[in-house]
């Protein structure tokens, strides 16, 4: 999923993440929200690999047009 408009910082979904993981360790919840919820930890955790893989490409090619120069 792509998205065009960032409303949270990369540390802030980190945090959310560790958040929501632990409401989900800690709730006895009915299968249909365990199910929504679990759903939504797996965004979570998509969306903060992304952010890490955004970072890391970022860190590694600063600058960005070295590659196409000729």
């Amino acid at each position: 999923m792509t998205r065009s408009v960032r409303l949270y910082t990369a540390a802030q979904f980190e945090e959310a993440k560790t958040l929501v993981d632990l409401v989900a360790e800690r709730s006895d919840l009915p299968p249909a929200e365990r199910d929504r919820l679990t759903a939504f930890q797996a965004d979570l955790r998509q969306t903060v690999r992304e952010d890490r893989r955004r970072a890391a490409g970022a860190a590694r090619l600063p600058g960005g047009s070295e590659l196409t120069a000729q």
